[in-house]
């Protein structure tokens, strides 16, 4: 009953293992049938010097052995694990974008060190154009508050992928320096392997030398999204610098954090924001409450989780929460879904992991950080129906290990969330709608090339379960 496609489990070079994670139950996939739904469709998008967050699609019915493979990527994102030693260096050609995807663009911002988030209109996943080189060659990575490795295709790649995306390699820039250090990124039923290079990385008006991983061999899941790699924004170090020490080195900001206002779909014009350097309070309501990344987990933006409810019931359960803006949904231990789904009225699981609540359900669940409270609202906990069917979107898989929590977009689309590396914690506010005075949403075709076509964006199935805002989440 649930499918499980994984993307990206990326790992350094030299140390741990981590990256965004992609998981398609299979409603998703029924929900849209003008798309293929096979095991390989996946892909996000987005444009130059604004970060666009994306949003990605499922695939493939499932079973309940996909839920175990799942469980198996995740374990390999959040466990450590030594990169393999890989062969391949990437060599100069530029392979020509030829893939078609949709890409619902996102207002433009008025914050210094902003950019639009943009999504495909499915609310599954969210990525950014950046900017790359000497010549400033716009490529698409997803950002990944889950991954430590920022990496691209290359042009010496001949993986299928590779032929339908935009690659990066010496011949793109001056400034291109190999540093021959083999990197190896495992996700699940493939991998993403090449050498490590440095040049310059622009990023919402930024711009700063970085390590950046050429690929030069990317597996067939690839296939179906539009990113050309990963922006890598863990706090997992390898041996050459991660994103937040190449940040923080530059002396760019006055502070070393990122916010992001993720947009739901359903909700009309686009107007996702990821901000650097300090957060737009024009997003969120009230203030930012700021919880202390476990030390423990020094690699991970991970937080104690003080309860989780339904409405006004509160399950009494105390976890750790990995927050991870490359995963979908979210994934708890399967005794702590188990006890939350019980206290849902009319939810049922044949198998333990996934679990069906009526459609009509409205309730917005709750997660507690310190004494602080947030509602999820139904509208991302709650599928849309399928059949007659509505899933929850929170599994009951132990994918870091056997007590925590990975909380992905379905929590995140309702609140603000701020990333801060200077004082390694993570901070939420209840997310506010922007203001009306922003620029106006666009879509577009990445294989069409030409200029963006003014759009409301409608309901998308699958990204809009039945139920009402709860409190302090977008409308």
């Amino acid at each position: 009953m649930l499918a499980v496609n994984l993307l990206l489990v990326a790992l350094t070079f030299s140390t741990s293992a981590k990256a965004f994670f992609y998981y398609d139950p299979p409603y998703r996939c029924q929900l849209d049938d003008t798309r293929t739904c096979s095991e390989e469709k996946r892909a996000v998008d987005s444009d130059p010097l604004s970060l666009k967050i994306v949003q990605r699609l499922p695939e493939n019915p499932t079973s309940p052995q996909n839920i175990e493979r799942l469980a198996d990527s995740l374990k390999r994102k959040y466990q450590r694990i030594a990169p393999s030693q890989v062969e391949r260096a990437e060599n100069d050609d530029v392979v020509k974008r030829t893939d078609s995807h949709s890409i619902v663009s996102a207002a433009v911002p008025s914050q210094t060190n902003s950019a639009g988030v943009d999504q495909d209109g499915t609310d599954f996943s969210y990525f950014a154009q950046v900017q790359l080189g000497s010549a400033n060659k716009p490529v698409y990575l997803l950002l990944d508050t889950g991954a430590g490795t920022t990496w691209v295709m290359g042009p010496s790649c001949t993986s299928g992928p590779c032929k339908t995306h935009d690659t990066f390699g010496s011949s793109d820039s001056k400034t291109f320096k190999d540093l021959s250090t083999p990197f190896s990124i495992s996700y699940g039923s493939g991998n993403v392997t090449g050498t490590m290079a440095q040049d310059k990385l622009s990023i919402a008006g930024m711009s700063f030398t970085a390590s950046i991983g050429i690929a030069s061999t990317a597996s067939d899941q690839f296939n179906a999204f539009p990113i050309d790699g990963i922006l890598g924004l863990s706090l997992s170090k390898s041996d050459g610098q991660n994103f937040w020490e190449t940040l923080a080195a530059s002396k760019t900001l006055k502070s070393n954090l990122v916010g992001f206002a993720i947009d739901r779909a359903s909700d009309g014009p686009n107007t996702g924001v990821i901000n650097f350097g300090s957060p737009d309070t024009s997003r969120f309501s009230g203030s930012l409450s700021y919880f202390p990344s476990e030390s423990n987990m020094s690699n991970d933006w991970a937080i104690k989780i003080t309860n989780v409810g339904v409405g006004t019931t509160q399950t009494g359960i105390n976890s750790l929460g990995y927050i991870d803006t490359g995963t979908s949904f979210i994934f708890a231990p399967p005794a702590d879904a188990q006890k939350l789904h019980a206290s849902i009225d009319g939810a049922t699981s044949s198998d333990g992991s996934t679990y069906t609540v009526p459609c009509s359900t409205t309730t917005p669940l709750t997660l507690s950080f310190g004494q602080s409270t947030y509602n999820v609202s139904s509208k991302d906990w709650v599928s849309a129906q399928v059949n007659g069917v509505c899933t929850s979107n929170v599994y009951g898989v132990g994918v870091v290990d056997d007590n925590s929590w990975l909380i992905g977009d379905t929590f995140l689309k309702n609140v603000y969330a701020v990333f801060d590396y200077d004082q390694t914690r993570v901070g939420f506010a209840p997310l506010k709608a922007a203001s009306s005075s922003s620029a106006t949403a666009s879509s577009t075709d990445t294989s069409s090339g030409s200029a963006p076509t003014q759009t409301t964006l409608s309901s998308v199935a699958g990204s809009s379960g039945a139920g009402a805002s709860s409190t302090g989440a977008p409308a």
